[in-house]
């Protein structure tokens, strides 16, 4: 069965992003290791459990940094109708929310500082049953759907009243 895939789809810049994103915590992770190496050369510590440890930063730097950002660009999409807010994600299992324009009680938008890097934000869409996030838009284009969103769902706006 093949699924056809919605309008609106993550900018290229999201791509580059998500790499950023991998290569800090792969960062983190890679001192963490070269610590631990450390701890084996002074205390005489296993030293398999740091060359686990290295193997699996390889395996996950590959998958994460160089793979899934392009799978990611692939299976996920979105669109906003006059009705409803629809989005598709998934590789193996597919997603499908739909959620009623009437059920949406607050929408926003966040940014991180490597988001901030690439002039990217996400829209969150909150419902009384949860949430759903589109990532990864370039800022204006996720600015202009949050104030589309609200004023469709006819959502207050709550950050214009704290300025």
């Amino acid at each position: 069965m093949e699924f056809e895939h919605l309008k609106g789809k993550l900018p290229l810049e999201a791509k580059k992003a998500m790499r950023w994103q991998s290569i800090f915590t792969h960062s983190l992770w890679l001192l963490a290791t070269a610590g631990y190496f450390l701890l084996v050369h002074f205390f005489d510590w296993w030293s398999i459990i740091g060359w686990i440890s290295a193997g699996l930063l390889v395996v996950s730097f590959i998958i994460y940094t160089i793979i899934a950002p392009n799978v990611y660009m692939n299976v996920y999409s979105y669109e906003v109708t006059d009705t409803q807010i629809d989005v598709q994600r998934g590789l193996f299992i597919w997603y499908h929310t739909k959620i009623p324009l009437v059920k949406v009680q607050h929408v926003e938008t966040l940014t991180g500082p490597i988001f901030r890097k690439f002039d990217l934000a996400s829209v969150k869409i909150i419902t009384a049953a949860g949430s759903v996030e589109i990532p990864a838009l370039v800022q204006r284009d996720a600015e202009a759907l949050r104030e589309y969103i609200a004023r469709l769902a006819e959502v207050d706006d709550e950050d214009d009243e704290d300025e």
